[in-house]
């Protein structure tokens, strides 16, 4: 990877990246799909990853995966092995896996495959030469090593990672010298007042990796022209396509959207407004509108989030290849709904629900995946409903930057 990023870029990823830019500043009218190559050219991947995964904010978990003082998730961003730790302190931090020695995986050795993910320590001991970490990332101990000259504990700390906490999630930022500000007030006055604080994990659907590109994922999350197709008997009786709002555009690096509850479904009407179905009560306080539908947010590239009067669908999806990427989905509540009756039964229908809806986009996704290697795969015009890819590209446009 060091050698792809650290030599010229190719002009054939000059001559994709300009052809996006040419593409994302038409009209909305006159968007075509992205070209083909831009989902599979491993150069132009190896570019996405050095200006977009490594420097823009990623949202990668919630501060409720580590509940526990000592408790750990561990993820790979661009290459890099990474945890999310709680400290001693109650503080939520990330860091490389990286042993500061010689390079071992402090999630490796004789862990088992779920230890390597998640589970709760007192202490990180790296499984290859036993140097031994605090939760606050400091530096414990390092066997025999007191007699190196020169050796400085305070100095051989594990790697700390940027990081933001933003209404319980958790976003990173590679580049300790970025540019990019954290900045979230755009997305928090879309979201209509929900405030996740209130909310939390309640069932997980982890789909692994799939040979699908990063980008076709966030396309298919936000684009409701679909629902007509390979959801025509699961989505569009819900969030029939004519019923859908797509937001204004005001921003390059976000999109939203509303998808509104039909007269089919609809459980009833309150203020002028059809009641969303639910499969927990409404989270309290919400208005008659914000209890109409279900909300599409994403601020690009990771942060992909469907809030919903009950249930909240939040997609943590990062990319591991250039055909490639991880997905796990999680169905999020209001936590005053624990104590709701069949509150495990509706969890199960609900989580069934999403996994049905997965399986459906997962079957197209990677037949999409494929056919973008046919020389026949040209982007063809967008609707209107797929506003979301051409905003995509608007984001694309500023983040991948074009030779002088």
């Amino acid at each position: 990877m060091t050698e792809v990023l650290s030599r010229p870029v190719a002009d054939g990823v000059q001559a994709l990246v300009r052809q996006i830019s040419e593409q994302a500043v038409v009209p909305m009218e006159e968007s075509r799909a992205l070209p083909a190559q831009a989902y599979w050219d491993p150069e132009f991947y190896a570019y996405e990853l050095e200006h977009i995964w490594r420097k823009d904010w990623i949202c990668v978990g919630r501060v409720e995966e580590v509940p526990e003082k000592g408790g750990y998730r561990s993820f790979d961003l661009a290459g890099e092995p990474l945890m999310m730790v709680r400290g001693a302190d109650d503080r939520v931090r990330v860091f490389s896996r990286v042993c500061r020695h010689r390079y071992a995986d402090l999630m490796g050795g004789e862990r088992t495959p779920e230890e390597r993910v998640s589970g709760c320590v007192q202490r990180f001991e790296c499984p290859y030469h036993a140097w031994t970490y605090r939760l606050d990332g400091s530096l414990l101990s390092a066997p025999e090593m007191s007699s190196r000259p020169g050796f400085d504990k305070s100095a051989n700390g594990l790697h700390e990672i940027r990081s933001e906490i933003w209404q319980g999630f958790v976003f990173i930022n590679l580049d300790d010298d970025t540019d990019i500000p954290f900045d979230m007030r755009a997305i928090e006055a879309l979201q209509d007042g929900y405030d996740f604080d209130e909310w939390e994990i309640a069932s997980v659907i982890d789909w692994g990796e799939s040979v699908v590109n990063w980008k076709i994922v966030i396309e298919n999350f936000l684009e409701c022209y679909h629902h007509i197709g390979i959801h025509k008997n699961v989505l569009q009786p819900l969030w029939r396509l004519g019923r859908v709002q797509r937001g204004d555009y005001f921003g390059s690096d976000y999109y939203f959207g509303r998808m509104m509850a039909g007269t089919e479904v609809a459980i009833g009407e309150e203020d002028g407004h059809l009641l969303h179905p639910l499969f927990l009560p409404a989270k309290t306080g919400l208005s008659a509108f914000q209890r109409s539908h279900t909300l599409l947010l994403a601020k690009f590239p990771a942060y992909l989030i469907a809030p919903g009067p009950d249930i909240t669908f939040w997609f943590r999806s990062l990319p591991t290849g250039p055909e490639t990427h991880r997905l796990e989905m999680h169905l999020m509540v209001p936590r005053e709904h624990r104590g709701v009756p069949d509150f495990d039964e509706k969890m199960r229908e609900a989580t069934d629900f999403l996994r049905l809806v997965q399986t459906q986009d997962a079957s197209v996704n990677e037949a999409v995946q494929r056919s973008t290697r046919s020389k026949f795969a040209e982007g063809g015009l967008l609707q209107a409903h797929e506003q979301p890819l051409w905003q995509l590209q608007k984001y694309l446009t500023t983040r991948l930057p074009l030779a002088d």
